[in-house]
């Protein structure tokens, strides 16, 4: 069941304020009890910042409050006193402010505490789960005086909160403690609202290590946050900063299946939206509006999604609802008038646990001159683990160069220069030599090979310019083209029908040698003056591409050229390993293995089952089976013998069928059954017009005679594909299933892969899409499984990890003790994810970050060097999680 969330906070419009030359404002007052006695210790702060005080002795205050705050209430609050609230008019800023407290009758009664009956922790649960959010930081969250809580239901059974004091929540993860004057609480486990005031208190951090790891999370949680979202399109940045956005026909909770941009605009269920058309200015209140007839879905570009539910667009969303009209709000990114706006899906996920105050500004951790103990003190606790790279990257001229992408090849980690072009890099103490690339769009590729023993203090980058990409910088369809051109030479992998393939691993030298232009028939084409070369670092080739033709009608591309392979040297053992085993997975789903397999009588041992069709369907019906079609005749099973024919004057194979073929990869499950559910593979369709193909002993086709490959062989990219001399080093290898080899997949380039926490301050509503997953193949025991109640619904998955034994759960490190280790050094752990598998801490996190427990089947986890069934990625120890369907 998908969880709801809502958040109501109530904004009070404030008038356009005068500014003085100062660059902040000096408000002073007074708290005086209702007999004009001074008040001390009295809190008194900015609602929803961190700005604020106690009073003196002789009642008086003074704060000092940044300019650019535009919507300044002061909150007055003292246990035994009625709190007082007080929006400041322009003419107030200058003069003292004078509250008079009066004494609460609350006090007067009993204290009552929460009663611990026996649905106690139900309630607690459903109300801290509200409270705080399900976040990455909600285990570093605790509230400080649940006795103050008082918890009941109502007649509906929704549980309903009140306090009698401010609730007080420390955040360790982001170094805040919050002190919540909570209004109004109400939930019933899936569906929350509350209301209230927040003062926002930095924690004194114990070390400089810790004041850094603060700063660095609390800029991830403000970078993808809604309020950078409406920063950006006030200064119309919205695609410089990763953000692009769609008009939506409807909002929708669940889709069929995997669908893309391309098909919901085709079918004009999402309509393309500028930001002149969303957003306008107020010049004399000086706010923004943001004004929709639509619902608005906005894609963040940099938070890379690992099961996304549009194809061409793998990353994470929100869905805005404007339901009582447009929304107002500041240069800075404040909403002053929210009007019931709604936010979904990733913004959606928001509580206590990753909120920051409206005063937070985003600063550098890095000086402009860090010292080596600096830079290591913004990461974790295991820094024996680690060694660092920083530097510096100039032009030629001497120039710092911004925003320049600095990685490590064949992983996916990286990072983007800052102002002044200096960068650092966290890198495993495992991998000792590595090969750095630097990359910017107006300059060329700069590799540079660095020893870890070798290392030096500061690598000084030199760019020189791409005179081509400089010259194309104002050609707007230049990069669209480029985006059609490429996804068409490498392949998709997120193609429903998709091969194996690895684009985002391939790196394509110079594309200045390709040319684009439109035929009388408005086709885009393209030509190349010279080969391309695309270097393959998941397969381990260097390629040579001579193009030929390429099309695009708008729908469907068609390309043809000639290619070269040469071998890469591996740099270890490990690398050639992993490129062996990509080698493999690609080779057992091709065309060639199923060629090699009919010859060799072999279909159904070596995973292939294959059907004649009487008729060829582009499109099926969503319930339609095998077992129905061989009923009524539109399939008929047919065996290896029946389709091939050997001559042994030519030395080749004969394909023939009068009709076309159904082929089913047994060994490679379909993501999204949506026909043929008795039989969820992989497929694809062979049509003969000349009902033959011919082809040799080892599986290429010596003449095709015009043979039509449909599906899942026809969607393949040359950043999948090998050398027809390909071979297996042992070719009586038997077929290994698929989902137990570990493939390299390495994130693209262009996506940040660091974990975004979001806040935004105003009202959430978390509905997270469903997306079907793949079924595992098999299943592993585990050496440790977690039983998840039905009153642990209310819990994060946090939570349940912490019951497997010698597993170390923190905000930023999820890892078991060692087994061989002497002193039992934690170990990060890997994650399996309904067969899905990968060790990159970043991605861990953002995964278990977006799993509800609600949608868990079963949780359990496989120690130490039994997680080596995973491969040596997995010899740490794996967290074996399987999502019910």
């Amino acid at each position: 069941m998908m969880k709801w969330r809502l958040l109501y906070l109530i904004f009070i419009f404030l008038p356009h304020l005068i500014f003085a030359q100062d660059n902040a404002w000096h408000i002073k007052g007074k708290v005086l009890e209702m007999n004009r006695t001074p008040l001390e210790f009295v809190n008194v702060y900015v609602n929803n910042t961190s700005i604020g005080t106690a009073t003196k002795a002789d009642g008086s205050f003074t704060l000092k409050v940044s300019k650019s705050i535009q919507k300044i209430e002061l909150v007055v609050s003292f246990i035994g006193y009625n709190t007082v609230k007080k929006v400041l008019a322009p003419n107030e800023m200058n003069k003292t402010i004078v509250f008079l407290l009066e004494s609460s009758t609350m006090l007067k009664e009993v204290k009552i505490t929460a009663k611990r009956d026996k649905d106690w922790k139900k309630k607690w649960r459903i109300f801290k789960d509200g409270l705080l959010g399900n976040s990455q930081f909600t285990a570093d969250c605790e509230i400080m005086n649940p006795e103050a809580i008082k918890l009941e239901y109502d007649k509906d059974k929704n549980v309903v909160a009140t306090a009698n004091e401010p609730i007080f929540i420390q955040n360790n993860g982001l170094g805040y403690k919050i002190m919540f004057q909570m209004e109004n609480f109400i939930s019933n486990g899936q569906l929350t609202f509350f209301a209230g005031d927040k003062f926002f208190e930095n924690l004194k951090p114990k070390d400089e290590k810790q004041e850094n790891r603060w700063r660095k999370f609390r800029k991830r949680a403000y970078h993808d946050s809604f309020r950078n979202f409406l920063v950006s399109l006030s200064q119309s940045k919205l695609g410089q900063n990763g953000f692009e956005v769609f008009k939506e026909a409807q909002i929708k909770d669940s889709y069929l299946g995997r669908t893309s941009v391309a098909r919901e605009l085709k079918e004009e269920l999402l309509f393309k939206c500028t930001q002149d058309a969303i957003c306008s200015y107020d010049s004399l209140t000086k706010r923004f509006t943001l004004y929709l007839d639509k619902p608005l879905i906005v894609f963040l570009l940099n938070q890379f999604n690992q099961r996304p539910l549009f194809t061409d667009y793998p990353y994470k969303f929100s869905q805005i609802v404007l339901g009582n009209g447009p929304i107002e709000f500041t240069p800075n990114g404040w909403v002053t008038k929210p009007n019931g706006m709604i936010l979904r899906d990733y913004w959606g996920n928001e509580g206590f646990s990753s909120i920051l105050p409206d005063d937070y500004q985003d600063e550098s951790t890095l000086s402009e001159n860090p010292s080596q103990e600096a830079i290591a003190s913004l990461y974790t606790e295991n820094e024996s683990k680690f060694w660092f790279i920083y530097g510096k990257v100039t032009d030629a001229n001497g120039f710092q160069v911004e925003a320049a992408d600095v990685f490590i090849n064949q992983t996916e980690n990286g990072v983007k220069t800052n102002k002044e072009g200096r960068f650092t890099l966290k890198v495993p103490i495992t991998l000792q030599h590595l090969e750095l690339l630097t990359y910017h769009p107006k300059f060329y590729l700069v590799k540079e090979a660095i020893n870890a023993k070798e290392n030096l203090s500061t690598h000084e980058i030199i760019l020189k310019p791409d005179n081509y990409a400089v010259s194309n910088e104002k050609d707007k369809d230049f990069q669209k083209n480029w985006k059609i051109f490429s996804k068409a030479l490498l392949g998709d992998p997120n193609e429903l029908m998709g091969k194996t393939q690895f684009p985002d691993n391939c790196v394509i030298a110079k594309p200045e040698v390709v040319s684009f232009d439109y035929d009388e028939s408005k086709k885009l084409t393209a030509k190349a003056n010279k080969p391309l070369i695309v270097t393959n670092n998941a397969l381990g080739y260097v390629m040579t591409y001579q193009l030929d033709q390429f099309e695009h009608d708008g729908k469907e591309s068609t390309i043809k050229g000639d290619r070269f392979f040469e071998k890469l040297t591996p740099i270890d053992e490990k690398q050639q390993l992993l490129w062996k085993k990509n080698q493999l997975k690609i080779y057992q789903e091709s065309l060639k293995y199923f060629l090699i397999s009919l010859s060799q009588n072999k279909l159904e041992e070596n995973g292939f089952v294959v059907f004649k069709m009487r008729k060829i369907l582009d499109i099926y019906d969503a319930y339609v089976t095998v077992k129905s079609q061989l009923e009524d005749s539109s399939l008929v099973a047919v065996k290896a013998a029946e389709l091939c024919k050997f001559d042994a004057i030519t030395n080749h194979f004969y394909l023939h069928s009068e009709f076309p073929l159904l082929v089913f990869l047994t060994k490679r499950t379909e993501a999204l059954r949506l026909t043929f559910k008795d039989y969820p593979y992989k497929r694809s369709q062979i049509v003969l017009p000349n009902f033959y193909l011919e082809f040799a002993k080892d599986g290429t086709i010596t003449n095709y005679q015009n043979a039509e490959l449909r599906d899942f062989w026809d969607n393949e990219g040359i950043s999948g594909s090998l050398p027809n001399d390909f071979t297996l080093d042992n070719e009586s290898l038997n077929r290994i299933s698929f989902e137990n080899v570990e493939a390299l997949t390495i994130k693209p380039l262009g996506i940040d892969t660091t974990n975004r926490f979001v806040n935004t301050g105003i009202q959430f509503n978390k509905a997270q899409i469903e997306v079907p997953e793949e079924k595992p193949s098999g299943i592993i025991s585990n050496d440790f499984n977690v039983k998840i109640h039905e009153s642990d619904m209310g819990l994060t998955i946090f939570d349940l990890l912490r019951r497997i034994p010698g597993l170390t759960v923190k905000s930023d490190f999820i890892g078991f003790r060692s087994s061989t280790s002497f002193q039992g050094g934690l170990q990060p752990a890997a994650i399996s994810i309904d067969g899905n598998f990968t060790d990159d801490p970043n991605t861990i996190m953002s995964l278990l970050n977006n799993i509800n427990v609600r949608e868990i089947a079963t949780l359990g986890a496989i120690k130490y060097g039994n997680g080596a069934v995973y491969g040596a990625r997995g010899g740490n120890g794996v967290i074996v999680i399987t999502t019910k369907k």
